[in-house]
């Protein structure tokens, strides 16, 4: 059988009956006096029967919830008991609050719920598209192929170009410090000086230039060759001399 729902002028339901009588008592929802409170809530239920109403089982239940705090309340406590310092109304509390929040709540959507019911909004009038025409007069073996070509090309120009478009653009020149140093040493093995700009004749690359003054700084380091600036005051072209009439393992240096 479907349980009765109650809904007076005050109150609707068990725990709103116990929020009217807390606020009616002027307590407050964390401390409340079962004692009192529970024997207005009987005098309710006494009430509700005299009026020959059906008692739902949520208001039973709630005056068993009542009347189990307001005897843990009254009971001394035994020593060894493992809820020693817990308030017996703490979830009869906790269940109010968030009741009385979802009341509270109701009035915020009741003046928001007809908000819009007397606007009215034109449909958006269909635009009908004219039919495509089509010239299918044109649509010749030639044409496809030159449309094909179009769009391959297009595709061809937002795909990122091939590695060998670069070549001669991008690029770095691998310059064997070994050789260098073979030339450097094999001109001053004919002479005994030179001009230190004479070093780099022949040379056509930055790379080769760097190649060059590396292995010039290499030689200076095992002590076959020295730079010295001239007489004339010039430090911009020193001369280079030779310092060993010996022969070179060239395969001490990086190739």
């Amino acid at each position: 059988m479907e349980q009765l729902k109650f809904k007076l002028d005050s109150f609707e339901g068990p725990l709103d009956l116990l929020l009217m009588l807390i606020r009616k008592n002027k307590v407050s929802i964390y401390d409340i006096p079962i004692s009192v409170i529970l024997d207005q809530y009987l005098e309710v239920m006494h009430s509700m029967k005299e009026m020959d109403l059906e008692i739902s089982s949520e208001f039973l239940v709630l005056a068993a919830t009542l009347l189990q705090i307001k005897s843990k309340m009254l009971l001394p406590k035994p020593e060894d008991d493992e809820d020693d310092g817990t308030d017996p109304r703490e979830e009869l509390v906790r269940r109010l609050t968030e009741y009385k929040k979802v009341k509270e709540s109701i009035g915020f959507f009741k003046d928001r719920q007809n908000i819009g019911s007397s606007m009215f909004f034109k449909a958006p009038d269909a635009i009908e598209r004219p039919p495509a025409e089509l010239n299918y007069a044109t649509l010749t073996p030639e044409n496809l192929l030159a449309a094909y070509k179009r769009a391959y090309q297009k595709l061809e120009r937002k795909q990122p170009p091939p590695t060998q478009s670069f070549q001669g653009i991008v690029g770095r020149e691998k310059v064997s410090l070994r050789s260098r140093v073979s030339i450097i040493w094999a001109r001053l093995k004919t002479k005994s000086a030179t001009l230190f700009k004479d070093l780099f004749n022949g040379v056509k690359s930055r790379a080769e230039a760097v190649a060059s003054f590396m292995a010039t700084l290499e030689l200076i380091k095992i002590n076959k060759i020295r730079v010295e600036y001239s007489d004339n005051g010039d430090i911009s072209n020193p001369n280079v001399y030779r310092m060993d009439d010996g022969e070179l393992d060239i395969s001490e240096f990086e190739d």
